[in-house]
């Protein structure tokens, strides 16, 4: 083999190696979008880090059960209706309804700190807000709503809650009709309501309403805040 031959062999290994690393990466490439293609078209998510606890779900509601229980008196008052009905005195400020007075309030001003109930499912005024999102003007549940739901689901299997009923309220913005916001917030809600079941809840444990546009948490009614499903203890 002469000179000129190995130099040729040596520069055709070359050729071949630098030629087959591209079509590799390239294959690989491909080889992954297409994964990555047939797990988003199968509907696998990746996992969703929940924006609270079980046990801040938990709690909350414990402390709400315990306010509860507790008698009217100078410390707690009770009261039907909704939260402008029973402080109709107070300044709305920057919400959609006047907030009431946490049970923790100083001495002097805790004879404010009333107990709202509604009048048509009972649910106490104090909502825990389920931070549950959807897809655009669907009742679809976010992967990272069902990462949320799955701490809630877990929140309320509480021992000391075990014999409480939870209101399952959906809310929309003001954007759009009154009667398209209204089903909405219905779906919403019964989306909400079917996942934590299948999650093992009773159902029994759970009504499920909503209230369109017409409860919105803050004053600009197409604010997305107003946008929300919330969950509320049912006053025993």
């Amino acid at each position: 083999m002469t000179h000129r031959q190995i130099v040729s062999g040596v520069c055709n290994v070359k050729v071949k190696a630098a030629s087959f690393k591209p079509r590799s990466v390239l294959a690989a490439t491909l080889l992954s979008l297409t994964v990555a293609a047939t797990g988003f078209a199968s509907g696998t998510a990746f996992a969703q880090d929940a924006t609270y606890s079980a046990d801040e779900v938990s709690k909350h509601f414990k402390q709400l059960k315990t306010r509860s229980l507790k008698p009217t008196g100078a410390t707690r008052a009770l009261c039907i209706g909704t939260r402008d009905e029973c402080n109709p005195n107070a300044a709305k400020g920057e919400g959609g309804q006047v907030a009431v007075k946490p049970e923790n309030a100083d001495s002097e001003t805790a004879s404010t700190d009333t107990l709202v109930v509604d009048p048509e499912t009972k649910a106490i005024d104090a909502g825990f807000n389920l931070l549950v999102s959807f897809e655009y003007a669907s009742a679809r549940l976010s992967p990272s709503a069902r990462a949320n739901l799955k701490e809630f689901a877990k929140g309320i299997a509480d021992p000391e809650l075990a014999s409480a009923v939870f209101v399952i309220e959906g809310h929309t913005d003001g954007i759009g009709s009154l009667n398209y916001n209204q089903r909405l917030s219905e779906d919403r809600a019964q989306a909400v309501t079917e996942y934590l079941v299948s999650l093992g809840v009773g159902r029994n444990r759970l009504k499920t309403v909503g209230y369109g546009k017409t409860r919105p948490k803050v004053a600009d009614v197409n604010d997305p805040a107003n946008r929300r499903v919330e969950s509320k203890l049912v006053f025993e």
